[in-house]
């Protein structure tokens, strides 16, 4: 099939790489992920219900896909599935490869648009509804060994942790080996780990999903558009930094500037694309306090 000019924006060389790796992508992609998730909403139900182990009657989709944020000067994010379920409860859940140390913040930001999305719609602050955030890591969120991390908030004066401003966060571990969880769920994190000795008919239809997702022609040019832009804003703060490079080369040695410059938005831009943060790159492009911002966290000097 032919490639458009508004599909793609990248080499041959580039396009071929985008195909292979799809070929190769599996649940633990956030990409494949998400699709599985919006794809097959009852897999969808079933996993919440792994979590919560509490009944889920069904689930529907409260946005697709799309760039979702508190203003339009805020950071926008992707969220992988964003779903509510018939009693008025509302869910992000996320896949998470990569240990961050901010994963708590994205996760309260993460509340924070599904809060506004939802007073956008005309709703009150009485009728918010009850609201998750979920995140699947495959790594140990928070270094204790637990399967399954559930925060909410807590009264410093008496230590009750009652959700009385409905809102839970739930960081589920891979590689966790204390604390229990539902049997269902517990198949799902082996698998996550890969390890395949427990697989159930959950995890068969997550299989079957994501091979469906894979042999989708429409998922797959989304896949490689979306990636090919993340490239494409790379190479433009590649290019940035040259010129930043020369700016201050011209103040205080070309060589030296221009190297130093190139090489900060070059490790600039691999942290984030490591962080699954590749949509920031052209908000520090622009901003020079973001960029800074950033050089900062990520230890970049």
């Amino acid at each position: 099939m032919g490639r458009s000019t508004e599909e793609l924006h990248c080499s041959k060389y580039d396009e071929d790489l985008l195909k292979a790796r799809w070929a190769g992508l599996t649940f633990d992609n956030d990409y494949i992920f998400g699709a599985v998730l919006r794809t097959n909403l009852e897999v969808c139900r079933r996993l919440l219900e792994a979590v919560l182990e509490v009944p889920i009657n069904r689930v529907e989709l409260v946005a697709t896909q799309r760039d979702l944020s508190v203003s339009q000067r805020a950071k926008s994010v992707r969220l992988d599935a964003y779903v509510e379920d018939g009693s008025g409860r509302v869910f992000d859940v996320e896949m998470q490869r990569n240990n961050e140390v901010h994963l708590p913040k994205r996760a309260r930001y993460y509340q924070s648009i599904m809060d506004t999305e939802q007073l956008d719609k005309g709703v009150g602050f009485d009728d918010l509804p009850e609201t998750y955030v979920i995140f699947f890591c495959t790594f140990d969120p928070f270094g204790r060994g637990l399967r399954k991390y559930t925060y909410r908030q807590t009264c410093i004066e008496d230590g009750s942790t009652e959700s009385w401003d409905e809102t839970t966060r739930i960081f589920l571990n891979a590689k966790g080996r204390t604390g229990t969880v539902s049997e269902d769920l517990q198949g799902v994190l082996d698998y996550l780990a890969g390890h395949n000795d427990r697989e159930g008919d959950l995890i068969k239809d997550i299989e079957s999903t994501v091979s469906e997702v894979l042999s989708s022609e429409a998922n797959r040019r989304d896949f490689m558009k979306y990636e090919a832009d993340l490239m494409s804003a790379r190479r433009s703060a590649a290019a940035e930094g040259r010129a930043e490079g020369r700016a201050e080369g011209r103040a205080e040695g070309r060589a030296e500037g221009e190297e130093s410059a190139y090489e900060k938005m070059a490790r600039l831009s691999t942290r984030l694309s490591e962080a699954g943060r590749s949509d920031e790159l052209a908000l520090a492009m622009q901003d020079s306090a973001v960029r800074e911002r950033l050089f900062r966290e990520f230890g970049i000097g």
